[in-house]
């Protein structure tokens, strides 16, 4: 099997909306189980500190729980910040990715495989990654394709021609490793 498959995925606005949405929330959701936590702590620390008992307020933990509310608010307010404007660049970056195709009159990518590495190329970049340095995971319709560890693509089924998702599969079952 030393030649190449090429698969063809044509460009559609609405699904790379929709895939590059579900990616942002997907990356954030890990953000926000944290935040979640930073208001858990914020309360119970804020809650001891200012408590009117005199257990808590006879001794210097009255202050300590205070600061430590104080640096949880902080927290939870660079949290929001972060995800606020990274909200603000990712749709920014998405929308010029968008008109970049447009612009180019795209109509489609290609995925090439084969048993050595792979590659996705379009007019706008040529990626690719020896199958070592891929892996890839299911999440719910989504298929999230990562390359030299930071650099992830996210397909559907419906993205692509006949059986080329079943190929794509079934090279990535073979060669690469699948995240849980």
């Amino acid at each position: 099997m030393n030649e190449s498959i090429k698969l063809e995925v044509p460009f559609n606005e609405t699904a790379e909306r929709e895939h590059q949405q579900f990616f942002f929330r997907y990356t954030w959701k890990n953000g926000f189980t944290e935040l979640k936590k930073a208001i858990l702590y914020a309360i119970v620390f804020l809650c001891l500190g200012f408590s009117p008992s005199k257990l808590i307020t006879s001794t210097p933990a009255s202050a300590v729980f205070r600061y430590g509310g104080f640096i949880f608010l902080a927290y939870i307010f660079l949290l929001l910040y972060q995800f606020f404007t990274r909200k603000k660049k990712f749709h920014a970056s998405i929308e010029e990715q968008i008109n970049d195709f447009k612009q180019k009159d795209e109509k489609f990518s290609f995925i090439i495989l084969n048993k050595d590495h792979i590659t996705l190329e379009n007019s706008l970049n040529t990626i690719g990654s020896i199958w070592s340095r891929t892996s890839y995971k299911f999440v719910d319709k989504y298929l999230i394709l990562s390359i030299l560890t930071n650099v992830n693509f996210i397909f559907t089924e419906n993205d692509f021609k006949e059986n080329d998702y079943k190929v794509l599969k079934s090279f990535l079952e073979q060669y690469s490793k699948e995240e849980k």
